[in-house]
């Protein structure tokens, strides 16, 4: 969580329309382009459709050096978070437990989102104790049947091999009493597991999971609308989760099921409701070093064999962003460059909306009476 300050920070810079007046809370590193999967929804390997994102799409993973680079910015910067993750498979790349390590001297929190399918005894053993905190597991299925029509082309006993690495990793870490990594099962829903959705909680409860993390299927601007849920089965849904979160009460699992019915309640079309403040509370920096506001924005701030973050952060390219952001019609404006369809950051774009609307008429009628008594 950002520390007061760190809030008090943020609305500073919120009423200036573009100057950060401190760094981001989190960061997502994206450390590989590799990956052992053809996941369905997967916007850089899915059978069905195949997103470029912006940079050199040689650099197949993450230099250590630019890492440690990056790191150190964000430490200056009091960052919160870094969320390791990929185009790819981030436990494919050969230097990620030294990754970890360095994140974890860097910032409060790291998390790595990861499919699982890597989880060994070597590995397992090597993140219980480590300076990861929460590891997050995309699984998308509740049996090996959904999980094929999920990862077309793979092995469905990549299924049971994942729900192994899960117990295995949960069990070591109860034998050992380390409470790291947090385990948290992710599910993104669509026609093939929405209707399973209750087993799919019961699964993350038996392989000791600490948390169930669901989200929409993303379209992905029509390329996977075959999967997507009609509004029948959409409103079926959201019957079913509203039910589930009454009697996942009694569970030792946390869930964002508020969240997600959140999305549902807005749609795909989330400019129409809020403006985006993404541009100051988080980036991506991609595996090449290009620097984005977030991942389906393909509007490059810099990039870090030209510029530091910290450079690239309070640079002109991310103050122009932040002022176009603010306003429904800047977004409107940015078009096809951000893909904004179910964003994974709608709650807290509404959290900061509620604060930003209530408190900035105070701050900046202080902030006038301030100035009246200097001229004074």
């Amino acid at each position: 969580m950002p520390t007061l300050r760190k809030k008090v920070n943020l609305l500073r810079g919120l009423l200036t329309g573009d100057k950060a007046r401190t760094g981001p809370i989190y960061v997502f590193v994206d450390v590989t382009r590799r990956c052992n999967l053809r996941c369905l929804g997967c916007r850089y390997h899915s059978p069905q459709v195949r997103i470029l994102s912006p940079g050199d799409q040689s650099v197949k993973d993450m230099p250590f050096d630019l890492f440690l680079s990056l790191c150190d910015d964000l430490r200056a910067l009091d960052t919160d978070g870094i969320i390791l993750i990929g185009e790819g498979e981030p436990f494919l790349h050969p230097r990620i437990f030294d990754m970890i390590s360095a994140a974890g001297s860097a910032v409060r929190r790291v998390t790595a989102i990861s499919n699982g399918t890597l989880l060994d005894h070597d590995t397992v053993g090597a993140l219980v104790g480590s300076r990861l905190d929460v590891l997050m597991v995309s699984l998308w299925a509740s049996s090996p049947e959904e999980y094929k029509m999920n990862c077309p082309g793979t092995d469905a006993a990549y299924f049971d091999r994942v729900v192994q690495g899960l117990r295995s990793l949960s069990d070591r870490k109860r034998k050992t009493g380390q409470r790291r990594p947090r385990l948290v099962l992710h599910h993104a829903l669509n026609r093939h597991n929405y209707e399973n959705v209750e087993r799919t909680a019961e699964l993350a409860l038996k392989t000791g999971c600490d948390a169930l993390s669901l989200a929409p299927l993303h379209s992905l601007r029509g390329g996977l609308a075959a999967a997507a849920l009609t509004d029948e089965e959409r409103a079926s849904l959201v019957r079913r989760l509203t039910d589930l979160k009454r009697r996942m009460r009694s569970w030792p699992l946390e869930h964002n099921i508020d969240s997600i019915l959140l999305k549902y309640r807005i749609g795909e079309d989330v400019r129409k409701r809020y403006p985006c403040y993404i541009g100051w509370i988080h980036a991506r920096v991609k595996v090449d070093g290009t620097v984005l506001p977030c991942n389906p924005c393909q509007l490059a701030m810099g990039n870090l064999a030209r510029a530091s973050f910290r450079e690239i952060w309070l640079g002109e390219a991310f103050r122009s962003f932040r002022r176009q952001t603010l306003t429904r019609e800047g977004l409107k404006a940015l078009g096809e460059s951000c893909d904004c369809g179910y964003c994974c950051h709608v709650p807290n774009n509404k959290l900061i909306h509620r604060y930003f609307r209530l408190f900035s008429p105070v701050v900046r009628a202080l902030a006038h009476a301030h100035r009246s008594g200097e001229a004074a």
